[in-house]
């Protein structure tokens, strides 16, 4: 099963992820993507430890290959792996391996997400949505948005149920929990 959250910067979506994968049992993981690049990202980081401390998650760091990540859990055919993010895992692709191919990018990171999520039970994919047309970006933000977009879109098309913390966060009692 694939659950999909999307949502903008500080939404609440990693939260609503966290108790998603909570709700859904079996042993617990949290695949975190991000690589530290400064001090924001560090202390970005930080909070996102504090905030499932005591929530019985096993972290695995993989920032590119998430297949590979199948090899770090056990029990892998009744695990819960929350992948965060998505935004990340597109812009280490990008970033890090400038000659890779931009035409296949996101399809071909969609698909890496899409086979961990055959191997295990349930795997909960946060997101990032950026506006396709911000003013101000330049011609590699408006690539990296581009090709994100393409990504959640394969995504999204696949997943079992597709969560816009926009548009679906009234469903959900206690809102201020998750922002």
């Amino acid at each position: 099963m694939i659950t999909l959250v999307i949502g903008t910067q500080d939404s609440g979506k990693s939260a609503l992820a966290e108790d998603l994968a909570q709700e859904s049992g079996g042993k617990l993981y949290y695949l975190a993507t991000m690589k530290v690049c400064d001090e924001d990202g560090r202390k970005r980081i930080e909070r996102h430890r504090k905030a499932r401390k005591g929530k019985g998650f096993e972290t695995i760091e993989r920032q590119i290959r998430i297949p590979d990540a199948v090899a770090d859990i056990d029990d892998h055919e009744e695990a819960t792996v929350l992948l965060e993010c998505m935004a990340n895992l597109v812009a280490n692709e990008m970033y890090d391996n400038p000659e890779r191919n931009r035409e296949t990018l996101a399809s071909e990171v969609a698909e890496e997400v899409i086979r961990l999520a055959g191997q295990i039970k349930h795997l909960i994919v946060v997101t990032n949505e950026y506006e396709q047309d911000g003013e101000g970006y330049d011609e590699s933000t408006r690539e990296y948005v581009s090709l994100l977009s393409r990504a959640n879109t394969i995504l999204a098309a696949k997943a079992d149920r597709v969560l816009d913390v926009r548009k679906d966060m009234k469903k959900y009692k206690n809102l201020n929990r998750y922002r």
